[in-house]
């Protein structure tokens, strides 16, 4: 089923996203679950493409999603633009950020999403992290 276009113009005040998770493996699995094609299409349906580089490009899903890396710390955070293939031209890039820390056990990852310029698309995305990012990213990694 297709998505609806979603337009908007600049926001007076933007909309933001906030979820932790803990993960039973370490801090190295995690970011390269977040940043290693081949690992990112086994837990994430595929296909991505991902360059873990400052100004490095990235996709998931065919292009459905794509951004530009802002920055990487290895393995401790990760920044990148977000932007969905169906916003107008209208919409400016979301930002996500990923922070991990090392806990008992495992890591615990952090993501921050700031800058979604509706509480549609905010909805939208909260759902979207949870069921088909988090969720899975979480069972592959505890598998």
């Amino acid at each position: 089923m297709a998505r609806p276009l979603i337009s908007a113009k600049a926001p007076e005040r933007t909309e933001e996203i906030q979820h932790s998770i803990s993960v039973r493996a370490s801090m190295i699995e995690v970011f390269e679950a977040l940043t290693v094609p081949r690992i990112i299409d086994e837990w994430g349906g595929g296909p991505s493409r991902f360059q873990a580089r400052t100004n490095g490009k990235w996709s998931l899903w065919d292009g459905e999603m794509s951004g530009t890396v802002k920055d990487v710390e290895f393995p401790r955070r990760l920044i990148y633009t977000l932007r969905e293939e169906y916003w107008d031209d209208g919409i400016l890039d979301s930002l996500v950020s990923f922070t991990l820390e090392e806990i008992p056990r495992g890591t615990l990852l952090i993501l921050e999403h700031t800058g979604l310029p509706s509480r549609k698309i905010r909805e939208i995305h909260n759902e979207g992290w949870c069921e088909y990012f988090l969720g899975p990213l979480k069972s592959y990694l505890e598998r």
